[in-house]
């Protein structure tokens, strides 16, 4: 029962709440042993326009594909949920973001190549879009927040893309004359 409760119904992934329970755990762990850890936001292209065309089952039937090729892609030990509709939330332990970025193009890349076969023998393909951010010195949420601008970046430069967030600036203390 606590398993179900865990999971999101249609994909199998993580739920949200989940989610983020798993990833503030992993991100303290990182913090405490000073290991990096990366988080992503992926949002599927123009999923309400394939919904519009195709109908709900169609959409259903992407994201589940995608919750597969999520499954067949990435390590074993990353975290990811469906985080709402068609966006999903990931959080890669001990890898930075020029190394997630690798992992993140692999998937990008066997979504884009994958066709999702439909109920009536049609097929369709989805691309996805994701943003990548460092969450190694920052609260998830902070983190996530910073994946989620990625991610709008992706789909500013035309969808089906992988975008680093660039590392937050800081402000170092001016020092006295």
């Amino acid at each position: 029962l606590e398993a179900l409760a865990n999971k999101d119904g249609l994909t199998g992934l993580m739920n949200r709440r989940h989610f983020m329970q798993a990833a503030e755990m992993e991100q303290q762990r990182a913090q405490r042993y000073r290991r990096p850890v990366t988080v992503a936001m992926a949002d599927l292209d123009s999923f309400k326009k394939l919904n519009d065309t195709y109908g709900h089952a169609a959409g259903d039937a992407v994201l589940r594909a995608f919750a597969e090729q999520v499954r067949e892609t990435l390590r074993q030990s990353d975290l990811v949920c469906r985080y709402g509709g068609e966006e999903f939330a990931f959080l890669f332990p001990e890898i930075g973001p020029a190394e997630t970025a690798r992992l993140a193009e692999r998937l990008r890349l066997a979504c884009a190549g994958h066709d999702v076969p439909l109920a009536d023998g049609r097929r369709i393909r989805a691309t996805v879009s994701i943003g990548l951010a460092d969450a190694s010195e920052c609260p998830i949420e902070s983190a996530l927040r910073q994946a989620d601008e990625a991610l709008y970046e992706a789909k500013r430069q035309g969808r089906n893309r992988v975008v680093i967030s660039p590392p937050p600036v800081t402000n170092s203390p001016q020092e006295n004359p």
